[in-house]
């Protein structure tokens, strides 16, 4: 049961560069509740593969529901969810020509009590501000992100590698898509990040924690700032960002991470 408590704010943007918008975002806040999808660039319909990918899990997550008691996010649920919406993606890109080839990128992130889940595919991110520290939670599947893995690239080179957009995993390019799965814990005065690439491929990081540390009045105004932030910044690609903080009522303390020592668990 995820019941209420969270603060949620949602924005997207064309840029300055693109003609339309392929991005496409839902926020769910009663429930906890986030979707984050980046159509493909360069590819097909893009905008239509993002719609069909949050459109899909809302309709497998049953969103909205009646009653929050109503909804009980697992693992199995959202992976489920999201290889639904491959699928989806798949059979629309293999029943019109117009369609072929397109594909996206998604982040659906579960917040329940003092707890999240997170299950995504491609590079679109998932980011936890703490304590003055910005942190990355969820792995890009990119060639660049297994590069630096593999020890061909080094982080700083990756960053301005002409390939670093290069994606390896990514809904609607193959039969199936497997995501994968993070987990963590949340603590007090914690803020979550989710967002395109067209925000970090923009904003230099710390740039982008300034904007994080600063004082709003409101989550809506901050996803506003960081949406301004990436068109100052040439506004090259789409961008949306997803912001989530637990309500102040039902904070309260916990004492640590899921993982037992670590920030989150990513599982892979």
């Amino acid at each position: 049961m995820n019941g209420a408590g969270w603060d949620m704010a949602a924005g997207s943007d064309t840029g300055l560069i693109r003609l339309r918008n392929e991005d496409s975002v839902r926020i769910w806040p009663e429930w906890g509740i986030a979707i984050l999808s980046d159509g493909m660039g360069g590819h097909r319909a893009g905008d239509v593969a993002s719609r069909i990918a949050v459109e899909t899990v809302e309709s497998v997550l049953d969103l909205p529901a009646p009653k929050a008691e109503e909804i009980t996010l697992t693992e199995q649920l959202l992976t489920d969810s999201v290889q639904r919406a491959n699928a989806a993606i798949v059979a629309a890109g293999n029943s019109k020509s117009a369609y072929a080839g397109m594909g996206a990128t998604i982040v659906v992130v579960g917040f329940q009590g003092e707890e999240f889940i997170a299950v995504h595919v491609g590079d679109s991110r998932l980011y936890r501000y703490r304590s003055g520290e910005l942190k990355q939670l969820t792995v890009d599947h990119t060639l660049a992100e297994r590069y630096v893995r593999e020890g061909v690239l080094h982080r700083n080179q990756a960053q301005v590698w002409a390939g670093r957009n290069i994606l390896i995993k990514a809904l609607g390019i193959d039969e199936t898509a497997v995501p994968d799965v993070t987990r963590g814990t949340v603590h007090r005065d914690d803020l979550y990040l989710i967002c395109s690439d067209g925000l970090t491929d923009a904003v230099p990081l710390p740039v982008l924690q300034q904007l994080l540390e600063r004082h709003w009045p409101s989550l809506q105004a901050q996803v506003g700032g960081l949406i301004a932030a990436a068109n100052d910044h040439g506004g090259p690609d789409n961008v949306s960002v997803v912001l989530a903080r637990m309500l102040v009522e039902h904070q309260s303390d916990c004492a640590g991470d899921i993982s037992g020592g670590d920030d989150c668990d990513t599982g892979r």
